[in-house]
């Protein structure tokens, strides 16, 4: 971009634009500037936890976005979302400190095998032996997927008209992207993706083809994916071809350890500290599943060729918020033929503060019991409809029983336009009023709620005018 429009490229996107983490570290480093020039007194917890609430996903194409038990969406691909910095700024300056944090830890020292080459597709019948595969680094298989009917829908590279509803996809390696290719078999109603290599590659710039294994890049598929070799690709597309009742399903071999918690913290961040004597460390997936059903990957399927981990220890904020209480369970899988380990050690510690929580929801028990009188509530539950739950109400300190009114703001937007817009909720409808009689405003326009911000543009001209937003 050119005077006069040169500022334009600290703002831009994709390929043209600032990105990475060159761009994010400065554009976040500005929004706790904001607020800490609304509250000085916040501390880095204070702003980090802030900044989590303040965020918002805009990307709801992103597959691996989850709602974790305290009711906050978050995504390995994408955090807590994008940092808003009007509500950084409003939730600052009324924000109350967090309690000093504190920590427990818990450690299994009993040795566990790592099943090696763990990630197999397994299919129906008598003496079909299982089929090497090598995982995507999107959605993984994590739990079983269901045994399902299998079909071969080629090179897959436009839509597919075949209903794929209740069967999993098999895929030619070629010619477009892996990600195009799931995603077209998922929306043909595929629950999972098989992808098999083509016979040759005559490009010396590619990977080979035959029965080589490929890890393939497809952060964004919607479903679960694995690449396995063309002989063994030909071979499930002959059995299903003429047995209509195979089946297959991706499967994950694993071991586990369980931590027991029985301290009731309200979580912060989570690390698992892990020492294993296996050669090859990037061979190894390990997650995290919290007492809540959360589950974070630590580490995926990666080229790293050193040993271990020999001692290092993951880090995971996935469970922000959640309770401390119950069982974590930490998973360990080996993706690649031909090197074996243990987990020798691994340890839990939890960083939060600590609550009176008998119900294990998140909540403290006495401010439950202070706003509702019973402890039947969930730290997901919005008692008032105004978009923000439990969790959000006790962190904030606003009332949960009480909807949080509407903020309006109006500010010219360019030459021509202005910008009104407002907070609101997903459950009502809003009023837009407007008029040069602040007393007799009349409506102007309708719209359906969306949770945290409405907004409508209206010509910006030098008359007076007002204007209102309302709902039932």
């Amino acid at each position: 971009f050119f005077p006069p429009f040169q500022d334009l490229n600290n703002y831009v996107y994709y390929s043209i634009g600032f990105s990475g983490t060159s761009a994010s570290a400065p554009l976040v480093s500005g929004i706790a500037a904001l607020m800490l020039s609304a509250n000085p007194n916040l501390t880095y917890r204070d702003v980090q936890q802030i900044l989590l609430l303040s965020a918002r996903h805009i990307d709801r194409a992103d597959p691996d976005v989850i709602t974790n038990g305290a009711g906050l969406m978050v995504s390995h691909n994408l955090g807590f979302g994008v940092p808003d910095a009007g509500a950084a700024v409003t939730l600052a300056l009324h924000w109350t400190n967090r309690p000093p944090v504190t920590s427990i830890t818990v450690s299994n020292t009993t040795v566990a095998a790592i099943p090696d080459d763990g990630l197999r597709v397994l299919v129906s019948g008598a003496n079909i032996p299982a089929i090497h595969t090598l995982p995507s680094t999107g959605v993984q298989a994590d739990t079983p997927t269901a045994a399902l009917p299998l079909v071969y829908v080629g090179l897959a590279t436009n839509s597919i008209a075949i209903n794929l509803t209740n069967k999993g996809a098999l895929i030619e390696r070629g010619t477009n992207n892996f990600s195009d290719k799931i995603a077209f078999a998922a929306q043909a109603g595929a629950a999972f993706a098989i992808v098999r290599n083509f016979a040759t590659n005559s490009d010396p710039n590619s990977a080979p083809g035959g029965d080589q294994l490929i890890p393939m890049t497809t952060d964004f598929a919607p479903i679960p994916a694995v690449f396995i070799g063309y002989n063994d690709g030909v071979a499930l597309e002959n059995i299903f071809a003429t047995n209509a009742s195979a089946t297959a399903q991706i499967s994950l071999n694993s071991t586990s350890k369980v931590f027991t918690v029985t301290n009731t913290l309200l979580c912060e961040q989570v690390g698992l500290r892990v020492m294993t004597d296996h050669p090859l460390r990037g061979d190894i997936r390990i997650t995290l599943v919290s007492p809540s059903g959360t589950r974070g990957v630590l580490q995926r399927f990666n080229a790293d060729t050193n040993a271990g981990p020999t001692d290092w220890t993951y880090w995971s904020t996935h469970s922000f918020f959640e309770s401390s209480a119950g069982y974590w369970t930490a998973y360990f899988s080996d993706e690649f033929a031909g090197n074996t380990g243990s987990v020798q050690f691994a340890s839990l510690t939890i960083l939060g503060t600590p609550i009176t929580d008998t119900d294990h929801d998140g909540l403290d028990d006495n401010w439950e019991i202070a706003h509702f009188g019973t402890l039947s509530y969930g730290a997901k539950d919005d008692p008032d409809h105004d978009g923000y739950n439990n969790m959000r109400e006790y962190l904030m300190g606003t009332d949960p029983l009480v909807p949080n009114p509407i903020v309006a703001n109006l500010s010219p937007w360019n030459g021509t336009l202005a910008r009104l817009s407002w907070t609101s909720s997903a459950g009502p409808n809003y009023t837009v009023l407007g008029g040069a009689d602040v007393a007799n405003l009349m409506t102007v326009t309708n719209f359906p709620g969306a949770f945290p911000e409405m907004e409508w543009f209206v010509p910006y001209t030098n008359a007076m005018q007002f204007f209102g937003v309302r709902s039932p």
